[in-house]
């Protein structure tokens, strides 16, 4: 068993490249890794290549990375390995405010991933392993049977326009019934936050949209509502703001019902 690890270098960050190499020093003899680094080129491109040079040399999967991300747990393969699936990743946040896990469900479940809806809702999983919508290629590991099955398909991943190629690929897979894996043990550093000090800046920008009143009612446009789901597995980040938001917005109601039943005595006694 042979493994690709695809690695596009478009816009370098300064710990992607010296936290890859020691994870590809740690793993290439153990899992025959074979490096398909490709600097300055579309994406869409070296994910596209890294597949035909997993064809060419006969590998079993291609493992993801991305630019921007970094402190890959040196068992990380082995980890994916061991679930067995045919689409399976490690989660990792926005890189910027409000941080959010960037695997993400579906709202509506009837529309599709590549139709620039506003459609998705990012989730904490609560599960050793989840089930997700969209993943991304933070570090994604995909066996070569699902390329061969979008083949067979007529369906192409790697196209270069508004909607990213994790949109295009998730959407195809679930075309195909081929879910896709979240193994929740750890979370990959994206951009220049740390996992540990998300909390933390997340708290900070809280306190600056605050300090500007963004935390009156009303004052958050209604699609960056983080709306709770039904789904009890499924946990739901609710900033400061939007609490205070949603606090303020309640008193409200309760004052209002108070005046109402307050109007509603006098006009009984009257």
């Amino acid at each position: 068993m042979s493994i690709v690890l695809c690695v596009p270098f478009v816009y370098p960050h300064h710990k992607h490249i010296p936290h890859l190499m020691e994870f590809y020093a740690h793993n290439q003899e153990k899992h025959d890794l074979h490096l398909h680094w490709e600097m300055g080129r579309p994406l869409h491109k070296v994910q596209g290549n890294a597949v035909e040079y997993a064809r060419e040399i006969g590998a079993s999967h291609v493992l993801f990375t991305e630019h921007d991300q970094w402190a890959y747990p040196m068992d990380g393969l082995d980890i994916l390995l061991e679930a067995d699936k045919e689409v399976v990743g490690l989660p990792t946040y926005m890189r910027k405010y409000p941080y959010l896990p960037m695997c993400m469900h579906k709202i509506d479940k009837s529309l599709t991933l590549i139709g620039q809806h506003r459609n998705l809702r990012s989730f904490f999983p609560t599960e050793p392993m989840v089930t997700t919508d969209l993943i991304t290629w933070a570090f994604t590991l995909v066996k070569m049977s699902v390329f061969d099955k979008l083949d067979e398909a007529g369906l192409n991943p790697w196209q270069w326009n508004e909607v990213p190629t994790d949109s295009y690929f998730c959407q195809y897979c679930e075309d195909l019934g081929i879910e896709r894996w979240i193994n929740a043990s750890y979370f990959v550093n994206h951009g220049d936050v740390p996992k540990q000090q998300v909390s933390y800046h997340r708290r900070m920008y809280d306190a600056i949209a605050a300090a500007n009143g963004l935390f009156a009612p009303g004052s958050l446009p209604k699609d960056q509502a983080i709306e709770q789901e039904d789904d009890p597995r499924f946990e739901h980040y609710q900033t400061q703001l939007e609490k205070m938001k949603a606090d303020a917005a309640e008193q409200q109601q309760m004052q209002k019902q108070a005046e109402a039943a307050e109007k509603e005595y006098e006009e009984a006694v009257a």
